[in-house]
Parts: C-alpha cells; structure tokens; sequence
C-alpha cells in the first residue's frame, strides 16, 4: 500500500489523525507500526526501483511524521504555525511572569558553570533540575490550555501558545546544560 506522499501533506494527514493538541503516545505508536508493516522498504526489496524509492520516501516521511507529533513541542510548534499563529522567529518573547525566573535560573547555571565537581554551586543543580522539571510541566499545562481545542486560525491564542513554546525551549536548554554538568562531573569522578 504505497502512495505518493505529497510535499505539503501534513503530519497528521500522513499518519491518518486529525489534529490535535492531545495526543494518545500508544495510539500514535500503533499508527507508525501499521504504516510501516505497510510501507517500509524491506518489503519491496523485489520491487522494481520505483517502488523501492517509493517505499523510502513512504517510511521516511511517516517516521518524521511520527517524530514530530509524539514530541510535545514539535507537535505544538507545528500546530501553532500551521494556523496562522507567529513562528519561533517571529515572536521571541516568553511570558512576563517566567523572566524572573529565567534570570534566577540563568544565575545558579553560571555559578555552576564557574565552580569545581563537587562544590556546593555544582551540588545545587539537582534542586534546580527539580525547579526546572516543575516549570516545565506548568509550562506544558498551560500550553495545552492555549491548544484545547484549537485556536482559530489567527486566534490570540497562538501567539500566547508560541510565547509559552518559548519558555518551554528555554527549560529544555537549561536541562540539558544540567545534565551535561553532571555528566562532566561524572567523567572526572
């Protein structure tokens, strides 16, 4: 069952969903195995070479379709754009409420960044870590109340949708940066 996927097919076209904020991992899951039992290139390993650069381009555009719809931000960048909402480029800013936060966070990472493994600036970033997780699920709870249902297209909505998307960029920057201090201090354990 190949088809030709078209250059401006959806993620949730490609996969056969409509689209939504909420999103059922395991269903999303089971759609991607079906497809792929359908589409994936082994199974056309006799085809003639049409079929078999069909096949690719099938399992590739529903693994990328996949991959941005069962990563919350992704799916919801994706969403706010494709409704007239503002692009990441377009609107920079992050909720008001969240930019003292991000200058107390921006501080402990520094201080962290400055101090030897082991030293009590270094020892701080687990609570922060902890911080940081409970920002971002309030940040993901929030979201979804900009997303459910979703905006009209053009809907003030979106661009408080994307100004949350923004917060939300910025607590997986600041995870990762933590958990590349710990890995660090690991290594010269």
């Amino acid at each position: 069952m190949l088809f030709r996927p078209e250059d401006d097919a959806t993620p949730f076209e490609l996969l056969g969903l409509s689209p939504v904020w909420a999103i059922d991992r395991s269903a999303l899951r089971r759609r991607l195995l079906t497809i792929t039992r359908l589409t994936h290139p082994d199974f056309f390993g006799d085809a003639d070479a049409d079929q078999r650069e069909l096949a690719e381009r099938n399992s590739a555009a529903a693994n990328q379709a996949h991959e941005t719809l069962s990563d919350d931000l992704a799916r919801a960048d994706w969403l706010v754009s494709s409704r007239g909402g503002p692009r990441e480029g377009e609107l920079r800013d992050m909720p008001q409420a969240f930019l003292m936060e991000v200058l107390e966070w921006n501080e402990a990472l520094d201080d962290a960044r400055a101090a030897a493994p082991g030293s009590p600036a270094r020892e701080r970033l687990s609570a922060l870590r902890g911080e940081l997780e409970g920002a971002r699920a309030a940040a993901l709870e929030r979201l979804g109340a900009q997303l459910e249902p979703l905006p009209e297209p053009g809907a003030a909505a979106l661009a408080a949708a994307r100004r949350e998307l923004n917060a939300l960029r910025y607590v997986s920057r600041a995870l990762e940066q933590i958990e590349a201090l710990r890995l660090q201090r690991a290594d010269k354990s």
